[in-house]
């Protein structure tokens, strides 16, 4: 079986951050090797691509980056550079070599984990004054200092992919004063995977801050991955059939709430409510319109209104609070009525 993915650097891919046409060849004769071809006479534009599961390898002070760019892509078994490691090793390397360059790898790396990861306020090595010295990366959180390896598999996961994004590209631009800053594509599926919700809305303001000149291909199953992601380009894959559609100029969602974007042409949702709830509207629709109904009809139908009566109103807990005093308000109303005051 032959596994083909074909990037091109054209319209309406071809940005400001890419340059001019370019393209990128991926082929995999199995799950588990590929292989890329570049292209002569091209824009020579770096193209990293991250597949769903994003392991890394085991730290250690000695070892190298890993293989094919676009490994993960194609096998789960493909392994990232460690963000330990290459921390680990760009410390070394600032300590023992007269070459500033060194030292500022390792503090521009730190510097962006440290503003992409929430929570994380610092970044240092550890280990060293130990007996038997064993270094490694220690994060400090809300919880005080922790191994980075003893992170949650959200923090892991990203860690991975934006250090080894980050070595490439340091590899790849090794004269530029900002490598960071310099351009190139990344594809990288199932972003949202792992995420907290507020990050999962934030990621992608945050990697363009940290690789202003990267053009990112993404893809997430979560609206708020979209609700994110401002005024970059949206395009919807629907199965049809056998085959897939790319829908390039879907409803315009910018702006939209989490709610009115699940029920977009988006993600298809009839409603944005838990299931059962459905079913209850759906009921009370079909009562509601029934010519004569019985009383046995009536009294479910009255069953169904106090039901969806007590239904969180409102997008806040202030607001829901709002509306709860406004019930409290109205009952006493109708009971003031209700004995003639």
């Amino acid at each position: 079986m032959s596994i083909v993915g074909q990037v091109m650097l054209d319209a309406p891919l071809t940005s400001a951050k890419v340059g001019p046409l370019a393209s990128a060849y991926i082929r995999s004769e199995s799950p588990t090797s590929q292989h890329g071809t570049t292209y002569p006479n091209r824009a020579n534009a770096l193209c990293c691509g991250y597949g769903a599961l994003r392991r890394s390898a085991e730290a250690s002070v000695e070892g190298s980056t890993s293989g094919h760019s676009a490994a993960s892509l194609f096998s789960d078994d493909a392994q990232l550079i460690s963000g330990s490691e290459w921390l680990l090793r760009a410390d070394y390397a600032a300590s023992t070599t007269t070459d500033d360059r060194a030292a500022i790898r390792r503090d521009k790396i730190r510097a962006a984990l440290i503003g992409l990861l929430p929570d994380v306020s610092d970044i240092r090595v550890a280990g060293l004054d130990e007996e038997t010295p064993r270094p490694r990366i220690d994060v400090q959180t809300h919880y005080g200092w922790v191994p980075m390896r003893a992170l949650s598999l959200g923090y892991r996961s990203m860690i991975a992919w934006v250090v080894d994004l980050a070595s490439r590209m340091f590899e790849a631009y090794p004269e530029s004063a900002d490598p960071l800053a310099e351009p190139a594509i990344a594809l990288v599926d199932e972003i949202d995977l792992h995420l907290h919700p507020r990050w999962q809305r934030e990621i992608t303001e945050h990697l363009d801050r940290l690789f202003p000149n990267v053009q990112f291909v993404v893809t997430a199953h979560s609206p708020l991955v979209v609700q994110g992601a401002g005024v970059t380009n949206v395009a919807v894959l629907r199965r049809v059939r056998d085959h897939v559609e790319i829908l390039n100029d879907p409803e315009e969602v910018r702006g939209w709430r989490v709610d009115q974007i699940l029920t977009s042409d988006l993600f298809g949702l009839r409603s944005a409510r838990p299931v059962e709830i459905e079913r209850l509207l759906e009921r009370q629709q079909e009562l509601v319109l029934l010519d004569k109904p019985t009383d046995s009809q009536r009294t479910e139908l009255a069953a169904v209104d106090a039901t969806l009566a007590q239904l969180a109103p409102g997008e806040t807990a202030q607001d829901r609070e709002t509306w709860a005093i406004v019930r409290r308000l109205a009952g006493r109303l109708a009971s003031d009525l209700g004995h003639g005051r």
